[in-house]
């Protein structure tokens, strides 16, 4: 029987015991896709294939489980990827205008892999543009709802933010429109909407999924991530997906380190250095209670204040660095190769140059490309501070993961946004600055994960509690986010 509650471990389970089949998964994702898109406007998807291609891929599935031929455990489930992923001679538009009608030449590694091993691709998902944003508001084809208000008839559902920049995806693996999604991290894009959704929201070590196909935004951050139901499902899904590839030079293959089977071997650090006063008090509770339920559980947990002292910089460097290399990377889109234009024979390139991007442009990408370009053209003073910031922070987090197995701190500092809230409008630098508890990791390019806690009774929002551990150590991280996962919320 195949619910909302459905996990992709369970799926694939009942897939090969056959008590259920890829058919009957694609027929329940579709209903939930017309639930969502139709009866709630969710706004989750910006591109849907051909249903009957679906049905065909689905068709062939069940009958590789019949005779006992599936491709992989992935086999059979339908997955959505994010709209800046790259997908062969389909619509991918990083939900901008300025790619509005661009079919992709060439495919992905992740989706290559992804098709390899059988999954079904169902759709991509709405985004921030060029995954610039926090809260899915900055999409051209207009903002993605949080999903979870909707999951329970009891009241009349709030709307509210998802989380961005993969806010789409989160939401669709919510309410099981999709079984699992890949968005991509740049400075907690991945995790921090699967934090407002109930998700678990996986950030592999830089490099650990190769990005070869995804639309940069900036580069040395850039990080391709999975968005399941639970942290098994993550480690499922990114043992099909992970390793190097010769499209890209960046990425790595990481090790394998020994399994932690249980909480009493467990050594977790937590950072006090990240307990700021803009955090709301229910998240803070929350990580509070977290830490004290995992001691009593017998892991060994060390709260710290002295070892990361760049933390108070590290959103500053983290924005000179993502807005310089987005200047960088988006300045080919002029639409002459590629992408829309507006062409004008009353006026020079220059001029055509500039409008074009002024049209296609959203409001928040512009104001990045001008202050990226603003630290760039400050004789490098700025990017180069910013890099040896970076520097000390993947110096001291280094250093405190060798101490502790792995560090314990939310995922953001303040709940979802409520678009229904008439007196609330979106603060960009409010935006900004709920990066404080993602960037860290993402500038150290260390794996990092996302796993959903209640907050306190009363309170209608998911907090997420953030795991994270030394680069390459994404075996480790996924194995103690599954134990913790267990302990604080499967108990609960």
């Amino acid at each position: 029987m195949i619910t909302p509650s459905t996990t992709l471990t369970r799926l694939s389970t009942a897939f090969a015991s056959k008590s259920t089949t890829p058919t009957a998964a694609l027929n329940y994702c579709f209903e939930r896709i017309t639930l969502s898109e139709t009866t709630h406007s969710l706004n989750t998807f910006t591109y849907l294939p051909p249903t009957n291609e679906l049905r065909d891929q689905a068709a062939a599935s069940s009958e590789r489980y019949a005779t006992n031929t599936q491709l992989s455990p992935i086999d059979g489930i339908p997955i959505s990827v994010k709209a800046n992923i790259s997908w062969l001679n389909r619509p991918t538009s990083a939900s901008s205008k300025m790619l509005e009608h661009y079919s992709s030449p060439i495919q992905a590694d992740v989706i290559d892999r992804l098709t390899k091993s059988g999954a079904i691709l169902i759709g991509q998902t709405n985004m921030d543009e060029f995954g610039m944003g926090s809260f899915t508001t900055n999409s051209a084809f207009g903002p993605s709802i949080n999903s979870v208000p909707f999951l329970s008839s009891s009241t009349p559902p709030k709307h509210i933010s998802p989380g961005g920049s993969s806010g789409g995806s989160a939401s669709s693996v919510a309410f099981r429109s999709s079984f699992a999604s890949i968005g991509t991290d740049t400075g907690g894009s991945v995790r921090l909407p699967a934090a407002y959704c109930g998700c678990t929201g996986f950030k592999p070590s830089y490099g650990g999924i190769p990005r070869h196909g995804v639309i940069p935004y900036a580069s040395s951050l850039d990080t391709v991530g999975l968005i399941t139901p639970t942290p098994e499902d993550a480690k499922l899904l990114h043992d099909v997906l992970r390793g190097e590839s010769p499209n890209d030079p960046t990425s790595i293959t990481t090790l394998s380190s020994p399994p932690k089977t249980s909480l009493s071997s467990l050594s977790i650090g937590v950072p006090g250095s990240y307990s700021v006063s803009e955090s709301h008090p229910s998240i803070t509770k929350s990580w509070v209670s977290a830490a004290s339920t995992l001691s009593d559980s017998g892991a060994t947990v060390t709260i710290f204040d002295d070892s990361l002292t760049s933390i108070q910089d590290s959103l500053a460097a983290y924005y000179v660095i993502a807005c310089a290399e987005a200047s960088s990377n988006l300045a080919k889109y002029d639409g002459v190769k590629f992408g829309s234009r507006i062409r004008d024979t009353d006026v020079n390139y220059s001029e055509e140059y500039a409008n074009t991007r002024s049209k296609f442009f959203g409001s928040e990408v512009k104001r990045r490309i001008e202050c990226g370009d603003t630290v760039l053209s400050k004789e490098g003073t700025h990017y180069s501070a910013a890099l040896q910031i970076r520097n000390q922070l993947r110096d001291e987090y280094a250093a405190a993961l060798l101490k502790y197995d792995v560090l314990l701190l939310p995922t953001s500092v303040s709940p979802p946004i409520d678009f229904d809230d008439a007196n609330k409008n979106v603060d960009q630098n409010e935006m900004m600055a709920n990066d404080l508890m993602t960037v860290g990791a993402s500038l150290c390019g260390f794996p990092a994960i996302s796993i959903p806690v209640s907050a306190d009774p009363g309170e209608d929002f998911w907090v997420g509690m953030q795991i994270i551990g030394k680069h390459g150590d994404d075996d480790r991280v996924l194995d103690v986010a599954n134990l913790v996962y267990e302990k604080l919320v499967v108990d609960r």
